[in-house]
């Protein structure tokens, strides 16, 4: 009798979340800089916090609020970001973690906040400049 639950998450979304990667943050240093976008009012907060080295985010980690998707995104991006320079950053967009993640509509929304955290970032790395 009973119907059998299609997945609403994408096998990546669900290995991201029940295997986050990189989760926390730096402790202040002269080669940290952090961002944060969101909020928990909007459903999805994202902070940021990556070591710079040799021209290029070293090491990134993430503390996030959010469902599983948010959470997901996160944990990628911080895999994905690992090496990013400066560019990299500030062309960074949402469409690649909704495409790689198969994030739904409904959900994506969230991901223009991660969007925002990213260009936080190349911010306050430019700052540092």
């Amino acid at each position: 009798m009973g119907v059998p639950v299609v997945s609403r998450y994408s096998p990546l979304v669900v290995d991201h979340f029940e295997h986050p990667r990189n989760t926390g943050c730096f402790d202040p240093a002269a080669d940290v800089i952090e961002a944060r976008a969101g909020s928990t009012g909007q459903g999805a907060l994202f902070q940021f916090s990556a070591r710079i080295a040799a021209g290029a985010l070293a090491e990134v980690r993430f503390q996030v609020y959010g469902c599983p998707h948010c959470v997901a995104a996160a944990s990628w991006l911080s895999e994905r970001l690992s090496n990013a320079t400066l560019d990299d950053l500030a062309s960074w967009s949402w469409r690649e973690a909704a495409d790689a993640l198969d994030v739904p509509a409904e959900k994506r929304g969230r991901l223009l906040i991660l969007e925002d955290a990213v260009r936080r970032l190349a911010e306050a790395w430019r700052s540092r400049r």
